[in-house]
């Protein structure tokens, strides 16, 4: 006949709340870095955007005969003419960047110099 003996395997509630706290404690300081890195990451993002629109004003003004402050996004989306530009040559931007935040609205371009369109976080513009 065979004996069983009590054989103590596992963990206790003890040690498995200990486990969870210090799981909770790392995910407590994890979330804030993540969040802040992301925050970062859409700022830079947005400010290159807003150089690239900028890059293609310039463009726009060196192609046609036009001032800065004539440039339209549909201009540099080639929607629109260029006074004085080849026909062929109308095109700068595949397609109208969007802040990563506010992905409905267009950036906002005044005087060849462009702003953040996201009201809640705006990125303003780039240094």
């Amino acid at each position: 006949m065979r004996v069983f003996q009590k054989r103590d395997e596992g963990f206790t509630l003890v040690e498995l709340m200990v486990v969870i706290l210090i799981i909770g404690i790392l995910v407590a300081i994890a979330i804030p870095v993540f969040n802040a890195a992301r925050a970062t990451a859409q700022e830079r993002t947005c400010h290159a955007n807003q150089r690239t629109i900028e890059g293609a004003v310039q463009q726009v003004v060196a192609t046609g005969n036009i001032q800065p402050t004539a440039v339209t996004l549909p201009m540099i989306l080639g929607d629109a003419d260029i006074p004085g530009a080849d026909p062929l040559r109308q095109e700068f931007i595949a397609q109208n960047p969007v802040c990563p935040t506010n992905n409905v609205e267009p950036y906002v371009l005044t005087n060849g110099q462009t702003t953040c369109p996201d009201a809640t976080t705006p990125h303003g513009r780039f240094q």
